[in-house]
Formats: structure tokens, sequence, C-alpha cells
């Protein structure tokens, strides 16, 4: 338990830090840093360490030694007129946004937790509301530099003569190289973000709506929430000047100030928040994660605290302190887990999470890739996929790990796949539909033959899970 306080006030003081100090990187002299200690190593076997809190939900099964990659941590470059901006690779898209914004920019995906830093939402797969607009977080970036197992740093686009580890990094979470520096595409922002939400009590309705307006352009951002079975809410976002100019009238929200966001979502038809405000309106209570913590649905907590506290980096060292002082009699099983589906099979897939997790809110968000070529992610082609967060609790009396192995059976049955920040237990057999097991082998053997930075599968896969 100390040790999980000690994180704590850790990561609490790196917070203060980054608010008195500029958040620019001098890539070349912290590149010159990372080299240095990297070639120290003589180790065959080789991991990143980190002092970050990070955001996979899994069990780590790396040794936190070795190399770091902290000190890429900054904006170094961005370009207004040709809307790009280029970041180490440990930047959390929480900085990048705050940056671009004074600029009247955003990327075009910004991952809903604060926490999540590019080469991670590159490497492990993420997406967002505008997902369905823009695709995954890999499908926005122009280049990258990538430190490759020899201790050579390339520079990798999609044509260029390296294009085949640019296109292998998606899906890879660093067996075959840690990125570095990412160059990420921009778009125009405005000042805020009008919310309309549509209920539904029909699931074939639901999910019709979300298809149907994907190919609205003057739609910003599709996410939904279910509450029950039976009780669908679709959230369309619409980027403007003034959010009273968009039909019906409502105040500007704050979250967590004016409560969980999550909640407001049943109680108004019509929402509004600062565009900053938005992207981590899920933040705050990394979506519903911790609201069964009294003290932080407290609403004078919340209040005072805001953001200070109610953070995912700040929530996920506090969990951690919770968890040594609860009890570990009667624990339910964790199921957090993202999951993607072909467009075709969403409803099937959603009405059987139903009726056999049975556990409420889901997260439902629609995403269309623009890149056609990431060789160890299988969603890439263009046409529409969708993202179901499941992100509960579940009592059961049944083997370990139960309702999350029958979710994974399910998936691989309706052509499915799912991101590897948290639990897997899938057979290699099964792992190996997810990605392209013969490219992951050429690419492996041609960027790190001697396995300095490890195997994918027994990266992911805790054996003593299964």
């Amino acid at each position: 338990m100390l040790y999980n306080l000690f994180i704590f006030i850790r990561v609490l003081f790196y917070q203060l830090i980054e608010l008195l100090f500029s958040n620019k990187l001098n890539y070349i002299e912290e590149m010159k840093k990372t080299l240095s200690d990297f070639r120290k190593i003589n180790n065959i076997s080789i991991s990143r360490k980190t002092n970050d809190i990070g955001t996979l939900f899994r069990s780590n099964m790396k040794k936190n030694e070795g190399f770091s990659l902290d000190n890429l941590n900054g904006i170094i470059n961005i370009d207004i007129e040709n809307k790009f901006i280029e970041v180490g690779g440990k930047t959390r898209f929480y900085d990048i946004l705050n940056y671009t914004l004074k600029y009247n920019l955003m990327p075009k995906i910004v991952p809903e937790l604060s926490s999540i830093t590019v080469g991670g939402a590159i490497s492990g797969i993420s997406i967002e509301s505008s997902s369905f607009k823009y695709g995954w977080v890999h499908d926005t970036i122009i280049d990258i530099d990538v430190l490759t197992a020899s201790g050579e740093v390339l520079y990798c686009t999609r044509d260029n003569e390296n294009k085949d580890l640019f296109n292998a990094i998606p899906n890879s979470y660093g067996t075959i190289g840690y990125i570095t520096r990412a160059k990420i595409q921009l778009v125009e922002s405005k000042p805020y973000v009008k919310l309309i939400t549509h209920k539904f009590k029909n699931i074939n309705k639901a999910f019709d709506f979300i298809k149907n307006t994907v190919n609205n352009k003057d739609v910003g951002f599709i996410d939904a929430v279910a509450f029950s079975k039976y009780e669908i809410f679709v959230n369309l976002g619409f980027l403007c000047d003034n959010p009273n100019a968009i039909i019906g009238p409502c105040n500007i929200s704050n979250y967590p100030r004016n409560g969980i966001y999550y909640e407001s979502i049943k109680k108004l038809r019509y929402d509004a928040m600062t565009i900053h405000d938005y992207f981590w309106r899920w933040d705050a209570d990394m979506f519903w994660g911790v609201t069964d913590v009294s003290v932080f649905k407290n609403k004078w907590f919340r209040w005072i605290f805001g953001r200070c506290i109610l953070n995912t980096r700040t929530l996920r060292a506090l969990q951690k302190v919770f968890s040594d002082c609860k009890s570990k009699k009667n624990k339910k099983e964790k199921i957090i887990q993202d999951l993607g589906i072909p467009g075709p099979n969403v409803e099937i897939f959603y009405e059987w999470i139903c009726d056999n997790i049975n556990e409420y809110p889901i997260w439902i968000c629609p995403v269309i890739p623009k890149k056609m070529d990431s060789d160890l992610w299988t969603f890439n082609e263009n046409k529409l996929y969708f993202d179901i967060g499941v992100f509960v609790r579940k009592k059961s009396e049944r083997e370990p790990y139960y309702y999350n192995k029958l979710i994974e059976k399910k998936l691989i049955e309706l052509n499915g796949n799912k991101c590897f920040y948290s639990d897997t237990f899938l057979s290699k057999n099964d792992f190996n539909k997810l990605i392209n097991p013969i490219k992951y082998h050429e690419i492996k053997n041609k960027y790190d033959e001697n396995n300095r930075f490890g195997n994918l599968y027994e990266k992911i896969i805790d054996p003593s899970l299964l």
C-alpha cells in the first residue's frame, strides 16, 4: 500500500511540474540521452522502463528495467499553415490538445483518457467519437521515428523505404520498435461542441440511425451509451462558435464540476461544452469506472478539486491505493474490454453482450478506417466498424475470468477484434486470427531477429490466466 501511495503522490507532483514548466521538447538532445542509455545495455532481452502510471488494464509482465523514453515528452514543432504537429512519443494527447487549441487547431482524433500517449495510441490502437470521420489514431499520423532493437532510429512513412515498419507499428505494442517521435495531422477547431441526444428503445433503429448518420458531414462527433438493452442514447456533437445558434437552447456544462457526464446523457436532450471539456468528458470518471467511490460523486469534492484529482492519471493511481484496502472476499470479475465488431454483425453482438453480461452502461463508438495496410490490425478496410466498450464488474461464482473468456469466444465467432491493453485469454490459434501472423514473423525477423523486445503473444497473454 505504501508503494501505491507513493505512486499517487508522484503523479500529483508530475502534474504540478507540467503546469509550471514548458512542454517544449528538444528532440535531438533528448534522443542522444535515450540512445546513450539504450546502447549501454548488453542484455539480449530488453524492456522499456517508465515512471508513468500508464493505461494498461491488464497485468504487466515485463520487468521495469532497461531504457526509458519518458524524457521524450513534449512539443517539437507545429506548422499552422500545413496543419500538423510534431511531438515526442511519450507526449500525452492532453498536452497536445492544450497546445494546438491556442491556434484554433486540434488533432483529428483525441483519445478519451488524458493519460494516453501518442506512442501508446499508435502502437496500441485508439479511437474516439470523431473516428467515423478520421479512422483510428494511426490513420492520422504522417510520419514517425522508430527505435529498433539494433539501436537505430528509423524515419518511417507510409511510402518510404521503411513503410513496412510504419504499417506494422499499429497493434505491435513495442515488440518491433518504439515510437520516439510522431507527426500528427490537425484540423480546424471551434470554441464549443453542441450535443444533441437521440433516445432509442429499439436496437435496430438505434444502430440504423448511427449507420446513416456517419454520412452526415455536418456532424463532428458520434458515440452512444446503452443504459439497458432497450435504452440506447446516441450523442451527436457539432463544432460551433455559439451553441445556442444550433437547435435547442442549453447552458455550457463543465464536467466534472457540473456533475458526472454519463449521468447527464439521460437528463439533457441538448448540452454544450467547450471543445477542451468535450474531449475530456469521460476522463473525470474514467467513463464510469470510479463512480462507485462515493467521495468522487460528492458535488463539493467535484467542485473544489475538479480535474486536479478527477483525471485518469490520478484516478488510476488512487485505484491502486483503494485496491489494497478492499476486502478480497466476494470480488467481482473485472471486465474492461474494447471490442471491435464489423458493422453487419454489431446488432447480434450487442444483443449477445446484453443477454450474457447484462451490466451497464455500455459505450458504443463507430469507426471508419482510412488506412488500408496496417499489417497487424485487421480492421483496416474503408468500411464501418463499431467499438463496443464494456467497462464493468460482474459478480460470478464461476471459474476465474469466465465472462472475459466468453466474450472473446463470441468475438472470434463474429469476426471481431479487440484492443490488447486489457486482459486477454486467447489461445495462440485464436490470437493469430486477430493479427497477420505471417507478416508479424516477417517484420519481427527483419527488425528484431534476436527477439530483444519480446514476442507479441507472450507480451499480451499471461499464461497463468489461461
